[in-house]
């Protein structure tokens, strides 16, 4: 009777949960000024939300993609909102001419049709730590550490957050190495150069400048598979040094997230399932469980397919490459692991 009743409890808990469980967090923008306009807010609301939604297909999607919707109308990104939220100051800390602030909250069901129907990828690169060398060559010199601005300035000049940059400390060995292959600095295997870091992303960045433009060589590890890019950038607008050092940060770091996008693309016409096995050593298992898949927005949903006494099986429908899904339910302290030819979800 009693194992009736506890799996009964279970069943109660999982018919819930047939609904989309994502938080939402990729689809989340928060911290978005809104500017004092005394006559109309809702001007400036509007704004805020055209910003918002700036903000999240930039982050989202592949370069070329972005100018494909980046001019869509203001009454189809409001479409696409499912609710915001304007932050109050405190009592203590407000002031009639101080702009507030928003989070916009985008609803997913909506922003897949949206990329459903225009044939659009997009990927969810947040917190992408990423190990960078920038090397500089100018005037037929090289400057590897010292007297190297792209070294010293790289985290302080970067576009966005979306990356967390890591450069390496100086390294008399690496130093060896690029002075024995000057003449052909290509030939510099960055797995070598990047031993001393097991992470899937590294960067090595060569760049020559020379008068008013700079040719870029990118030799990169994204996800474990070589990618090299080459890019020439122009001073065009005649800027001083400074600026254009700042420029060429930024194209390069554009191009970097192009690159780890582009290897982690989520196609929403083709999500994957999976089986799982799940014990049910615990009587709130499955309620943990439950709660912690409302954090991860690349899984769409699940479903009980068994159950009985000592454990549950379910399909869970995800959007991604397996390995992510792993890594974002580790972030959860959910460990899954094939044993014996099944997946086991084990709640830590």
């Amino acid at each position: 009777m009693k194992n009736l009743i506890f799996i009964c409890s279970i069943l109660i808990i999982l018919l819930k949960t047939g609904n989309v469980l994502s938080a939402n967090y990729i689809f989340n923008v928060n911290n978005i000024e809104i500017k004092h306009n005394i006559k109309n807010k809702e001007i400036s609301i509007n704004e805020a939300f055209k910003e918002a939604f700036d903000r999240l297909i930039k982050r989202l999607l592949l370069e070329e993609d972005y100018k494909k919707v980046s001019k869509i109308e203001l009454s189809n990104i409001k479409e696409l909102i499912s609710y915001y939220q304007i932050i109050n100051q405190k009592d203590e800390e407000k002031d009639d001419n101080q702009n507030q602030k928003i989070n916009v909250s985008f609803d997913k069901d909506r922003m897949h049709n949206f990329f459903y129907n225009r044939n659009i990828l997009y990927s969810d690169i947040i917190n992408t730590e990423v190990v960078i060398f920038p090397l500089l060559k100018k005037e037929n010199q090289y400057f590897i550490y010292t007297n190297n601005y792209f070294y010293d300035n790289w985290k302080e000049e970067k576009s966005e957050k979306l990356i967390q940059y890591v450069l390496p400390a100086e390294n008399i060995e690496n130093i060896q190495k690029i002075n024995s292959s000057e003449n052909n600095i290509y030939k510099i295997e960055i797995s070598d150069f990047f031993k001393e870091y097991d992470t899937e992303n590294v960067v090595f960045v060569y760049i020559e400048i020379d008068k008013q433009s700079a040719e870029i060589f990118l030799k990169t590890r994204i996800e474990q598979k070589i990618i090299n890019k080459n890019l020439v950038i122009k001073n065009e607008e005649k800027v001083n040094d400074i600026d254009f050092y700042k420029k060429i940060i930024f194209s390069i770091d554009n191009e970097i997230r192009d690159l780890i996008k582009s290897q982690n693309l989520i196609d929403v016409r083709t999500p994957s399932f999976l089986n799982v096995k799940i014990k049910l050593n615990k009587k709130d298992n499955l309620v943990e469980f439950k709660e912690r898949l409302k954090k991860i927005d690349l899984i769409d949903n699940f479903y009980v397919q068994e159950l009985n006494k000592d454990y549950v099986l379910v399909k869970i429908k995800y959007l991604g490459k397996i390995s992510k899904i792993i890594n974002k339910l580790k972030k959860e302290d959910i460990n899954l692991k094939m044993i014996a030819g099944q997946w086991q979800l084990n709640i830590i």
